[in-house]
């Protein structure tokens, strides 16, 4: 019974703070957006590795995440010395980035069904080349490489984790959280324009060159380029803010409700402290030079992303089971019911 009543207060604690993300992002989308990645993120980021590592990152064996952590660092050194020599827009390096990207969230899979290496390499062996081929081939393969470590893992992933405890433990309170966590976006952008304050100095300066290129790939597949002047002014690039200040504050928010899943108390004083220091010291970076500590942070932030997909699919797997349980348990169309 007291499980049952901290899960309902959980869920309503997070319907709370879907609204309060929602009001935020709505009055002040871009310092909300800009403020919740700079100060809740890299606490979000080192708090959910420690979690992971302590739960062997959900793998048969603790050493197994080697093969992402690798992958990981490597494709993300890799897009920073792109980035840095300007050969980004090469058609070349940036299929075999979103290949690299597409082979690693599919070689997670393999390793959570499999402990076998043999298995392991030889589904590496397929989906390497498959990867490039559609990276190269698919148009939408660039703005799906995008989306993978931003919107798909900030807000559907959130989503996911959301549906997986209202299939556990069905109740209205779960329900209406999920209701909730899809309802908002939509009022975020219908919300008039009005409702938003201007961009402050600060939010315009910081914005460019950082998150702003999350508006600028959705704005382009939306088929509207910006100039970086225009990209915290244009009615539609607020309206995307708002939805992905929505998205990223409560992801981080809903990740520190969950009190019980990260165990607070169980983390090490040395490992607490050793948190506590990088946190300071990332925020303050952040508040030093925004472009700065985001450039410092984004290995941090990447990472994070990669050393999650075994729970990532993990979760896909248990919610695709719980569906079929529910479905496979409702009565034959016809047959009587007690």
């Amino acid at each position: 019974m007291a499980t049952s009543a901290r899960a309902l207060n959980i869920d309503r604690l997070n319907i709370a703070l879907i609204a309060v993300s929602m009001l935020l992002a709505v009055r002040w989308p871009f310092e909300t957006l800009l403020l919740a990645y700079a100060v809740l993120g890299p606490l979000h980021y080192m708090t959910e590795i420690s979690w992971l590592h302590d739960r062997n990152y959900f793998l048969p064996r603790r050493r197994d995440v080697w093969p992402l952590l690798i992958g990981g660092l490597a494709l993300i050194l890799a897009l920073i010395v792109i980035a840095g020599l300007g050969l980004g827009k090469q058609t070349l390096h940036r299929a075999v980035a979103n290949g690299a990207l597409f082979a690693l969230f599919g070689f997670a899979l393999a390793m959570v069904l499999t402990p076998s290496w043999p298995k392991r390499l030889l589904a590496l062996a397929v989906l390497v080349p498959a990867c490039l081929i559609l990276a190269r081939s698919a148009s939408f393969a660039d703005s799906l490489a995008g989306y993978i470590p931003t919107v798909i893992h900030v807000y559907v992933f959130t989503g996911l984790f959301m549906m997986l405890g209202w299939l556990r433990r069905p109740s209205r309170d779960s329900g209406g959280a999920l209701a909730v966590y899809l309802l908002c976006p939509l009022l975020c952008w219908l919300a008039p324009l009005g409702f938003s304050a201007s961009a402050s100095g600060w939010a315009e300066r910081s914005f460019v060159g950082t998150l702003g290129s999350i508006n600028e790939l959705i704005l382009g597949d939306a088929g509207l380029t910006l100039d970086p002047s225009q990209i915290t002014g244009h009615p539609l690039s607020i309206l995307v803010t708002r939805v992905l200040a929505l998205a990223y504050l409560y992801h981080y928010l809903n990740w520190f409700s969950k009190v019980e899943v990260i165990g607070w108390a169980r983390i090490s004083p040395t490992r607490a402290g050793a948190i506590l220091s990088l946190w300071i010291g990332a925020v303050a970076l952040y508040f030093h030079d925004y472009l700065l500590g985001f450039a410092v942070l984004l290995i941090l932030s990447f990472m994070h992303v990669v050393l999650e997909f075994p729970l990532n699919h993990r979760s896909f797997r248990e919610i695709g089971s719980l569906v079929r349980n529910r479905i496979s348990s409702l009565p034959a169309q016809g047959s009587p019911t007690s």
